[in-house]
């Protein structure tokens, strides 16, 4: 199936995606400023969610995974339910899971290369670096000592800000070592996610470069194919 990426739409996202990674740092942890950053959050998560291919169940999925994790979150921030804020990770987790896959498929069946595909794109690096951020803070949750660093002995910043951080770096391969595993999981986390890092750059953003302003080889044949079929 041949589908259009709206441009706007992703272009939307990326601009959330960016504000919330580039302001979350600046707002300590439990102030009533930072309040604005969980908003930030809520907000860019709905708009990722409405992103997702709407002729489709994974869209209906994705709203319901992004709802009750949102609830879970903004309990876990006012600390109303116990065990809200891991609660809240795994649906995080999830989520994002989802909006890869659907990111993935809605690229790979796009027309063509656009704009709306580059800004889907450069999402999908994103959330692939947010969905290891709340892994690893929800493995630091579970096994505390998990991950030890200089940036990690700051009490007045989000562990999740600081995790999305760090895993974006993780991604990127640079690694400058003010968070480091301690224990084989967290180890394994990160090895898996440099892998992907390396995968999604060496390979998807060489097919989108040279792919770009070219009609997708998918979409000739099918045209081709009605084309001798009338």
């Amino acid at each position: 199936m041949i589908t259009q990426i709206s441009g706007k739409q992703f272009g939307r996202v990326l601009v959330f995606l960016i504000l919330y990674l580039f302001v979350s740092p600046f707002f300590p942890s439990g102030s009533s400023a930072s309040l604005v950053v969980h908003f930030l959050l809520s907000v860019t998560l709905f708009l990722a969610a409405y992103a997702v291919q709407r002729n489709s169940q994974e869209r209906s999925i994705a709203m319901v995974l992004m709802a009750l994790a949102l609830v879970l979150y903004w309990l876990g921030i006012f600390k109303l339910v116990p065990y809200s804020a891991q609660g809240a990770l795994i649906l995080f987790a999830a989520f994002y899971a989802l909006l890869i896959y659907s990111l993935v498929r809605q690229l790979l069946n796009a027309s063509y290369v656009t704009s709306g595909v580059l800004s889907g794109t450069m999402c999908l690096y994103l959330i692939l670096g947010l969905l290891w951020g709340t892994l690893y803070t929800l493995l630091e949750e579970i096994s505390p000592g998990a991950f030890s660093g200089v940036l990690l002995e700051n009490p007045g910043t989000s562990e999740l800000h600081l995790f999305n951080y760090f895993s974006l770096v993780t991604l990127t391969s640079l690694g400058y070592g003010d968070i480091t595993p301690q224990i084989p999981g967290a180890a394994s986390l990160c090895q898996m996610q440099a892998i992907v890092g390396q995968f999604f750059t060496a390979v998807l953003v060489a097919w989108l470069v040279g792919m770009y302003g070219k009609p997708n080889p998918k979409h000739e044949k099918e045209t081709l194919s009605e084309t001798s079929s009338k």
